[in-house]
């Protein structure tokens, strides 16, 4: 059996990795690229990590396997709960190659806690509240043993703390620790188990993207010339990247390599900042009075407290005061919505609208059927009909139903529209025929300036792949069944995705034909929720809000 070698670079994107590549920056990516078969890696459709990675495991659209962001809706109210991989339907593609005798080793996947029990080892991913959480290692005793011999493990560097305070030096140098440290303990662990099959994500390149995009764009409006002191701190990211892989290659004797990202990456298109205002504009969203005021009460309180602190002070309190002012606006921006009078609202950090469904919503007000179908096409059309107010060109990419880009029975968790914006520039605010603009007052800069896009990468190097082949476009859905092909495992016929058979050689292919086998169907989980305890949840809430994933 081959010896493979797996490689998540979330949020990396083929924009950035082509011309430094080229320019002999990331010479280990180059000579993958040239020695074997790549091309753009479709994302799931709102291009969210956690969708993707489990789409990227089990092969299965977010319908089947009910996993659409790090949270789902609680049923009967307007919040949400943070999920973890024993929400997700489907089993993953090392579950069935542990079963068939394979030793696997999976290390920081998203959506993987509680972590299972397989041939070899796992270390779950950022759905874990901490290392010393109950699950977080298989075999149980291998945190501790990661922790005595190899030193921290971080599940999260923890960044937005410190982009708020301004330190964005110390939050570059603590992603470029988190690197270190995954990459120490997965060679530790490679060395201690010899996986045939091993499987590790680095968080980093998302991390940079979101916070250090704008330094390193020129086009990006937010960034004074002169401010951008770090635009190649991505750049470096990427490199020491690529350098691990050489180290990770190198140390396993990989035959195979796959390099993958959940998604793409651009600069923030901002539009998601601008939905409240401009439902309210419609008329489709009614706030209570004072709803908005207070928000921007907290956050001018916050910002004159954080003005009179002392440096050391706010490092002391950088997890703290973002924490409490993420609290506080959460509770508004709940609270500050007259639902008898709201249709259609939306959570603030996703590009996404919920229609306020009669028994489904607590307070809904719009009936199932004709006039949800009436709602939902006047919604699609205003936003196939929006504009960039200073441009005049269209705000919205793409905008569906979610039974239009979603299949199987868990559909119903999904948001009712999904809105992908345009990439042509960073939106001012949005301007829909005979409604005023929103907003009508500038907002501030966003904290991140990056944001994803709906294609990552895909990098397959080694026998049995082509060489020096670029593909169209693959499939994130098409990873797990060309993982258990390569072991010569039937695909289970319930799955969506599809061997990549473009990037393999024909005389190869020819002689392991792809197979179907019904006994093989890999059967959705239905055991019981892992709960958080109220500790967990909200350690795992900051770390998403920080992340910029909920309010």
């Amino acid at each position: 059996m081959a010896i493979q070698l797996i490689v998540g670079l979330d949020g990396a994107t083929f924009d950035l990795i082509v011309p430094w590549a080229q320019e002999g920056h990331l010479p280990v990516l180059a000579e993958l690229m040239r020695m074997g078969s790549w091309g753009p890696l479709r994302s799931v459709p709102n291009m969210n990590s956690a969708p993707a990675w489990s789409s990227f495991a089990t092969g299965l659209n977010p319908g089947k396997h009910g996993i659409f962001y790090f949270t789902e809706r609680v049923p009967g109210t307007y919040h949400r709960c943070p999920v973890n991989a024993s929400y997700r339907h489907g089993v993953p593609f090392w579950s069935l190659l542990s079963r068939a005798g394979c030793r696997v080793g999976i290390i920081n996947v998203p959506l993987t806690y509680p972590v299972e029990a397989v041939e070899g080892f796992m270390v779950a991913g950022l759905d874990a509240p901490g290392v010393h959480s109950p699950g977080f290692t298989h075999p149980e005793n291998l945190a501790a043993r990661i922790q005595s011999e190899v030193g921290e493990y971080i599940i999260e560097p923890g960044i937005p703390g410190m982009i708020k305070g301004g330190y964005k030096r110390a939050a570059l140098e603590r992603i470029l620790l988190t690197i270190e440290r995954r990459l120490a303990c997965t060679l530790w662990l490679h060395e201690q188990y010899h996986p045939d099959l091993l499987t590790v994500v680095f968080t980093a390149t998302d991390a940079v993207q979101h916070f250090f995009w704008g330094d390193m764009d020129p086009t990006y409006p937010f960034v004074e010339p002169e401010e951008r002191r770090f635009a190649n701190a991505v750049k470096q990211v990427y490199i020491r990247l690529d350098q691990a892989l050489g180290q990770l290659i190198e140390k396993t004797h990989a035959e195979q390599v796959i390099i993958l990202s959940d998604h793409g990456f651009g600069f923030n298109q901002r539009g998601a900042e601008f939905l409240r205002p401009w439902l309210i504009e419609l008329g489709l969203l009614q706030q209570r009075k004072g709803g908005q005021p207070g928000r921007r009460l907290v956050s001018n309180l916050y910002n004159m407290i954080d003005r009179r602190l002392s440096r050391d002070t706010k490092l002391r309190l950088a997890h703290f005061l973002p924490r409490l002012r993420s609290h506080v606006e959460t509770t508004l921006a709940v609270g500050d919505i007259n639902w008898v009078n709201t249709k259609v609202y939306c959570t603030g950090t996703t590009d996404d609208l919920y229609i306020n469904l009669h028994g489904r919503e607590p307070q809904g007000i719009v009936l199932e059927g004709s006039d949800y179908n009436k709602l939902c096409d006047l919604l699609i059309g205003f936003l196939r009909e929006t504009t960039e107010p200073i441009t005049g060109l269209p705000a919205v990419e793409f905008v569906a139903r979610r039974d239009a880009v979603y299949s199987g029975p868990w559909v119903d968790r999904a948001p009712d529209i999904l809105i992908r914006w345009s990439t042509q520039s960073v939106l001012s605010g949005l301007r829909t025929p005979g409604y005023l603009s929103v907003p009508k007052d500038p907002y501030p800069p966003p904290l991140q300036s990056g944001g994803h896009r709906l294609h990552g990468v895909f990098i397959a190097s080694g026998i049995p792949f082509r060489q020096g082949v670029k593909l169209g476009e693959v499939n994130i859905l098409d990873l797990a069944p060309t993982i258990l092909h390569l072991n010569h495992l039937p695909i289970p016929p319930n799955w969506d995705g599809q061997v990549i058979t473009a990037a393999l050689d024909a005389d190869w292919l020819a002689a392991h034909p792809v197979q179907q086998d019904t006994s093989a169907v890999a059967q959705s989980f239905e055991g019981t929720h892992r709960e958080y305890t109220d500790a967990e949840a909200s350690e795992i809430e900051e770390r998403l809000r920080g992340m910029g994933y909920i309010e």
